[in-house]
């Protein structure tokens, strides 16, 4: 049976037959089950799966589970909780809905109530993604305007990128590094179908296969060690959203061909599975080197490389749009007074004129990082002046213009 990755439920309880019981009738109605024996448990899947019902017994040994709901609210809030207890009254209610919980049920427990009201704090999960979708239509237009630019290449990138959004193909950022990959993937993603759910980042370089693998993958739970859960993949996490593989070409060649072949044909089975999963993921990829550079060097697979051809975008360098630098200077200052709570004025012409004059091997990232070094150092009410621009841009500057 395929199942759906996002059904998926905790089952909680201190007595084993309760959790098993639970368990075979939620994996009859399509649910991918997770079980825990105690609270505590509970508690540490959290940060491994992304459930959304978690269906726990109220009184267990350590952590109860008004400790596993609170924690559930606190890392996954939109995580559904029903409580189940034999010791139910009014104070018992309260504090439960206090906490966030979608109900409370009584033992003995009828399989029908059962499955209804999970089903029902299901169809709960789904409008809130609803909701998130809909409010993550604003969040788009925000993000395409906080693409700081007006000149020819930048304006030009901003329309491939709308354009290519709207699309479902994988998408291969080029640009040197520094020059914002991972933000124009995120505005891909925002402006994409799938702007409701998650865009997944996942950074190759210099990560082992393994670990690569493991990361993507998930991992199984040990059948020697009783209490070791399985991790879910990133890929999983990704379903029905974007997978960002920052560097992708660092992955290694066997990595990428399981990657594209998991896409491909949009299923997965999970490392120690039972069975495959349904599976929607959009790939955007990023590289520092070129297709044609990639497809000489041959660790990326052909097919992956064809497949990601029709949606090339290159990312201009700093120093193609040095006329965007005064607006960039002022958005990263911007930036900067709002996270040290400071006012300062701006930059003297001359510092202007140097920073124009620099070409930038580090593009944005390293002029974003120089705005935020001096202006941490700066007095209320300044200026930024040449005079504290480090010395080996200016020297640089000099150095340029004397060769000409």
């Amino acid at each position: 049976m395929i199942q759906n990755p996002l059904k998926r439920i905790l089952v909680v309880d201190d007595e084993p037959m309760i959790v098993s019981l639970l368990s075979t009738i939620l994996r009859e109605k399509g649910w991918d089950v997770s079980e825990a024996r105690s609270g505590t448990d509970g508690i540490d899947q959290l940060d491994r799966v992304r459930f959304d019902v978690i269906l726990t017994d109220l009184v267990m040994p350590g952590d109860s589970g008004i400790d596993l709901l609170r924690a559930a609210k606190e890392i996954h809030p939109d995580i559904e909780v029903i409580l189940m207890t034999g010791y139910a009254n009014a104070d018992t209610a309260i504090e439960a809905m206090r906490n966030g919980a979608f109900h409370y049920i009584m033992k003995p427990l009828k399989t029908e109530e059962v499955l209804h009201l999970v089903e029902k704090a299901y169809s709960q999960r789904q409008l809130q993604r609803e909701n998130k979708f809909l409010k993550s239509e604003i969040r788009a237009a925000h993000h395409v305007q906080s693409i700081v630019g007006d000149s020819k290449p930048i304006l030009g990138l901003i329309a491939t990128l709308q354009g290519i959004a709207g699309v479902d193909s994988p998408v291969l950022l080029v640009g040197e590094r520094g020059t914002g990959r991972g933000f124009f993937a995120r505005i891909v993603h925002f402006h994409s179908r799938r702007s409701g759910e998650l865009c997944v980042p996942v950074y190759c370089e210099g990560v082992p296969e393994e670990t690569l693998v493991a990361a993507l993958f998930g991992t199984p739970g040990s059948i020697e060690d009783k209490t070791s859960v399985p991790h879910s993949g990133k890929m999983e996490l990704a379903n029905h959203g974007t997978l960002y593989l920052a560097d992708f070409a660092e992955a290694g060649r066997g990595v990428l061909e399981r990657i594209h072949r998991v896409i491909a044909e949009k299923t997965i089975i999970p490392d120690g599975g039972t069975g495959p999963i349904t599976l929607d993921v959009r790939l955007i990829a990023s590289s520092a080197v070129t297709a044609e550079e990639l497809a000489r060097r041959g660790n990326v697979p052909p097919t992956l490389l064809k497949a990601l051809e029709p949606g090339i975008v290159r990312i201009p360098a700093l120093r193609e749009h040095l006329e965007d630098i005064p607006l960039l200077l002022h958005h990263f200052l911007q930036e900067a007074n709002r996270e040290r709570k400071k006012s300062l004025h701006g930059f003297t012409s001359s510092a202007l004129s140097a920073l124009e004059a620099y070409n930038w091997p580090g593009n944005v990232r390293e002029l974003r990082g120089l705005v935020q070094a001096i202006s941490g150092k700066k007095k209320q009410g300044t200026m930024i002046d040449a005079t504290e621009i480090p010395p080996e841009i200016l020297y640089r500057n000099l150095r340029r213009h004397s060769s000409q």
